[in-house]
């Protein structure tokens, strides 16, 4: 296994020497690529400090290198004249020698500036199976692991990290969680506490969480394996549970418009929000946990799907590259995104397209986890196929990965990099805002003042689904008459 893909299951993994030594070789291939220059802020913070301690920076190219601002904490300012970190040059011998001399405060700032988007992996020239085996996601994730394992994790971490604590707590009583949450001296006093920033729009709690929903409406349900026909496993993620539960609801209804089972036993978070802060012991927990309890279902013939990018992604690589273990691999095998799911059954001419209603004109947003998957634009595909509809496919990074987006370090360095983002979306003037990520859906909430719906309510309303009317089950397509 080579040092980049090294996961916590190598006692190497938690080596802070080893993990030096792989960012030093992993910057310098960075370096002498800069493919990544325009991506997540921790590159040009990488690039920008090498060519600052490069004494034949100023030769290179015919005129001067322009540098980012960065503040004490590490957050870029517009660069002037809207300039990035220089290309890499034909003589790397002043390179060489900056790289060698880099501060290890350079390695936590580019850390600390990745929010994990993924987006270096898909155009990544060096990503395994290359002999480089660079991956640089993972290795900024091990970094803060090694942190968190020698200094605890903090406790904005520690907050931040576990959304289904957040969640049960808050729909306990959600109309007075909401009201206390968003009072201006609670926001203040969580900024100073907790380091969220006070100007964040946070989820909402719901009335009624998704579980609560789906054990009404199925109060019984026969085991998996007596099920005949398609059937599936909705992991509904902790934003569905707690705050998006209608989303959970579209899913279920528009499954069983087309005659499949769905199942959705109890399950925890899929451990990325605690990855994002370093804590590797609960993140495994947690995915052991869900593969646990998928595993009987995987055995029995189900699929998973999932309407959150960020938890297939996990589904599908992290828990089994973490867990290391047959189960996981299964587990991984039978799981998908939900709009990539839908999508396979209209190939296969089982997805009922009976709509009733049109749905206007969608600006989509394409999260980057969908894009680091590489199944294509499925949702935005689903999306053409509705009444009515003319979509705008809007692919710029919502940067937001959840907790660093909310967190006051980076908060205003989120919304900035977001602009393009919002910029195409309003542009597209489209009725309706539309994003599989339920959190990228918060940074456009926020700037925008416009509700974003997942596709899968787009399209549940097309079919003619409301609050007061759900969508009957209405079972297999039939066959086309010959």
């Amino acid at each position: 296994m080579s040092p980049s893909t090294l996961t916590p299951r190598d006692e190497r993994y938690w080596s802070r020497g080893h993990l030096l030594a792989e960012e030093k070789r992993v910057f310098e291939i960075c370096n002498g690529c800069r493919l990544c220059f325009n991506l997540c802020p921790s590159f040009p913070a990488l690039f920008d400090a090498v060519d600052a301690l490069d004494p034949t920076a100023l030769l290179a190219g015919g005129g001067p290198v322009v540098h980012h601002e960065v503040d004490a904490l590490g957050n870029h300012a517009a660069a002037t004249s809207g300039a990035h970190a220089a290309p890499p040059r034909d003589d790397l011998h002043g390179q060489a020698e900056a790289l060698e001399r880099l501060p290890q405060s350079v390695n936590q700032r580019v850390v600390d500036l990745c929010y994990q988007c993924k987006l270096c992996d898909p155009i990544c020239p060096y990503t395994p199976p290359h002999e480089f085996a660079v991956d640089f996601p993972r290795m900024m994730l091990r970094h803060k692991a090694i942190d968190a394992r020698e200094h605890g994790v903090p406790l904005q971490d520690r907050v931040l990290g576990d959304p289904d604590l957040l969640g049960s707590i808050g729909t306990l009583l959600p109309t007075v969680a909401n009201a206390v949450t968003n009072l201006r001296p609670n926001r203040v006093m969580m900024e100073t506490t907790v380091g969220i920033h006070r100007d964040r729009q946070l989820p909402t709690f719901a009335n009624q969480t998704f579980l609560s929903w789906f054990a009404a409406r199925h109060r019984t349900r026969p085991p998996p394996a007596s099920v005949s026909g398609r059937k599936v496993v909705l992991f509904y993620t902790c934003s569905v549970q707690w705050n998006e539960p209608q989303v959970g609801r579209a899913a279920v209804e528009v499954l069983e418009h087309s005659g499949i089972t769905v199942f959705a036993p109890e399950m925890r978070c899929c451990g990325m929000p605690a990855l994002d802060g370093g804590d590797v012991p609960r993140a495994t927990e947690w995915a052991r946990h869900n593969v646990d309890v998928l595993l009987p279902y995987v055995e029995a013939g189900c699929d998973i799907v999932s309407p959150g990018p960020t938890c297939s992604f996990m589904m599908k690589k992290e828990w089994k590259d973490y867990l290391g273990t047959d189960a996981a691999e299964a587990v991984a095998a039978r799981s998908f995104d939900l709009m990539e799911y839908l999508f396979s059954l209209r190939k296969e001419g089982a997805l009922r397209e009976d709509y009733t209603t049109d749905v206007g004109s969608v600006g989509y947003h394409l999260p980057c986890h969908l894009k680091v998957q590489k199944i294509g634009f499925r949702s935005r595909d689903l999306l053409k196929r509705l009444p009515g509809a003319a979509v705008t496919l809007v692919d710029r990074c919502s940067c937001m990965d959840g907790t660093w987006g909310m967190k006051k370090e980076y908060y205003q360095l989120s919304k900035d990099g977001s602009q393009k983002l919002m910029n195409e979306l309003r542009e597209s003037n489209a009725d309706t805002y539309s994003s599989d990520c339920l959190i990228a859906k918060l940074q456009i909430e926020e700037q925008s003042g416009k509700k974003v719906k997942h596709p899968i309510e787009v399209m549940w309303a097309a079919y003619g689904g409301t609050p007061e009317s759900p969508l009957p089950a209405l079972g297999p397509v039939p066959p086309e008459p010959p």
